[in-house]
């Protein structure tokens, strides 16, 4: 009988690539995919519809703010200086006064329900980052939903010190009639973004790319 063929290079590669992004998410973490602010767990399922979800509740629910009008100027000033600079000194204590209570965000990498445990997950990216940095780029608003355009500029504190690594992505953003953020969704190349950049991780990632 001829042998049985082998799988594929690339397959291989990229399995253990998805593999390890997945261990490195959780390690980054240090909790749950998906958490809410009193720290319960959520269904998987509930990561992927709830962008959706959310939105439609929102855009039923809660009227947007006034084109033009001060307060969505200052809504908008808040969001960008607080995303403007990660090692900001007051960056932990602006981040109540840009994001809602219950706000609902997601970054590709995790998602979190109230403004509790985004305080958290966001001071603990900026711990991890010798530079991070959001330059704006562009606005589209749209029915009260903002779309930001940045490009994003890290340099990581534990590897790879002294290279300053850049993305590009997309920020969809809904405020209160208060002017804070209650919903938040990026849109970015994660793997290009912060994974390639990891040791031994990006060179799988890059090689299983090149072969696909």
């Amino acid at each position: 009988m001829p042998p049985r063929p082998t799988a594929r290079p690339t397959r291989v590669l990229l399995a253990t690539a998805v593999v390890a992004v997945v261990a490195m998410v959780a390690g980054c973490s240090s909790a749950a995919p998906v958490e809410g602010v009193d720290g319960s767990p959520r269904e998987v399922g509930e990561m992927t519809r709830g962008y959706a979800d959310v939105l439609r509740q929102l855009e039923k629910s809660s009227a947007p703010l006034e084109r033009g009008s001060e307060l969505e100027q200052q809504a908008i000033a808040r969001f960008q200086a607080l995303l403007g600079d990660f090692k900001a000194a007051d960056f932990r204590s602006r981040v109540r006064e840009v994001y809602a209570p219950g706000v609902w965000f997601n970054d590709t990498l995790k998602t979190i329900e109230g403004v509790e445990a985004l305080e958290k997950y966001l001071g603990k990216s900026g711990d991890a980052l010798e530079i991070g940095t959001v330059e704006f780029l562009d606005l589209v608003v749209s029915n009260g939903n903002y779309y930001f355009r940045w490009e994003m500029s890290l340099r990581f504190a534990r590897f790879d010190r002294g290279t300053t690594h850049r993305s590009i992505g997309m920020s969809h953003v809904r405020f209160d009639r208060q002017g804070r953020v209650v919903l938040h969704q990026d849109f970015w190349d994660s793997s290009a973004g912060l994974f390639e950049h990891v040791p031994g991780l990006g060179w799988l990632l890059r090689r299983a790319k090149s072969q696909a």
